[in-house]
């Protein structure tokens, strides 16, 4: 097991598996449990991070060997207090103009305005338009109100919102943009996606609900799902317009009690459980009993997961046997699961959006 502690920034931009996790979102269960066990490294990965999309997103079929070879040299080159000379006119790294280099802690990052390249609303709008013609309506009261599309999906638009979309949708995809928060509930047709842009975040979905949180005085945007699937993935995405082409979804997908935080600063999407988990309304789980008589808890835990559509990872060869003898009635998810834990003297935690449950397990 590599030990990521002793890594700087240089080395996380250069490590294969960090720079899959920003590119791909490729072992994210893995990079979110270890920067929340060490927070003192956030700032190194934020640097790293932009690094790695700098250099991606401004690559002309560059290779991985001249993306290491690229940062390699410029930390050099900074070490030994040589100038830097323009990367356009270098010859060993074929990255674009508009990318700055800066001196920090001894090596060099690169530094982008994020703020004036996430999309704003204006921006999107004029874009869509391009395709076809939008209305605005702007919710200027001081309590919710609701808009109907030609599709027949509903918006919850929440005080000092706005929401430009078609009057009618005639191309083979659904696109509203939002600034502030609404709920949508939309109506289900996975021959025409339904896309939601807010502030540099893209959410896709094929019919569903879920909310949006996205003022434009706030530094994250958050989704929040309520039922189904929802895709999201950021409009600077370097695969953004394959991801929207694409009939499935595709990016970080989201399920019921999930939420998705965009981080417009550093453009990092961190996936999590909602604060207080909802049972799912299903008809087949509304009458769901919660009272156990010596069950596995391998057992028990298929019921939660079932129950709140939320994933339980677990040692099973280890805990699976354990027995459990419980009723559990109306408390919160996470109430449950530490009167769980505590009875079987396990913990649990976290984690991209699962349960991570850890114990010794039974004699």
């Amino acid at each position: 097991m590599i030990d990521y502690t002793a890594y700087d920034a240089e080395a996380l931009a250069l490590d294969e598996s960090f720079r899959a996790w920003v590119l791909e979102n490729a072992e994210s269960l893995f990079w979110e449990r270890w920067l929340a066990e060490h927070p003192e490294k956030d700032a190194a990965v934020q640097q790293a991070r932009r690094v790695v999309w700098a250099l991606y997103r401004a690559q002309e079929e560059i290779s991985e060997a001249e993306v290491d070879e690229a940062i390699q040299q410029l930390v050099q080159r900074a070490e030994e207090g040589v100038a830097v000379v323009p990367l356009w006119r270098q010859t060993w790294v074929r990255v674009a103009a508009a990318v700055v280099l800066i001196p920090l802690a001894g090596w060099l990052i690169f530094q982008r305005n994020f703020s004036e390249e996430v999309s704003s609303y204006h921006e999107v709008v004029q874009q869509i338009k391009h395709e076809v013609k939008l209305i605005e309506f702007t919710n200027t009261t001081s309590r919710a109100q609701s808009v109907m599309l030609s599709d027949g999906s509903s918006v919850v638009l929440q005080p000092q919102t706005r929401i430009s979309y078609p009057t009618i949708f005639q191309t083979d995809k659904r696109e509203v943009v939002l600034s502030g928060e609404a709920f949508f509930e939309v109506s289900k047709n996975p021959e025409k996606p339904f896309f939601v842009f807010a502030n540099g975040l893209v959410t896709k979905v094929l019919g569903t609900s879920f909310t949006v949180q996205a003022y434009d005085k706030d530094q994250e945007v958050r989704v929040i799902v309520k039922t189904g699937k929802v895709s999201v993935f950021t409009r600077e995405d370097p695969t953004a317009d394959a991801k929207q082409k694409n009939r499935e979804l595709t990016g970080l997908v989201l399920t019921p009690n999930q939420q998705v935080t965009f981080r417009r600063a550093d453009s990092r999407l961190v996936r999590s459980l909602v604060e207080k988990p909802q049972l799912l309304a299903l008809s087949d789980i509304q009458q769901q009993s919660f009272e156990f008589r010596q069950a596995p808890v391998s057992d028990v835990f298929a019921v939660l997961e079932k129950a709140y559509g939320v994933k339980i990872v677990y040692d099973e060869e280890l805990m699976g046997a354990c027995e459990l003898t419980a009723t559990l009635g109306d408390e919160p998810l996470l109430e449950k699961m530490h009167l769980i834990c505590k009875v079987l003297e396990a913990n649990y935690e976290l984690i991209d959006a699962q349960i991570v449950v850890t114990g010794k397990g039974c004699k």
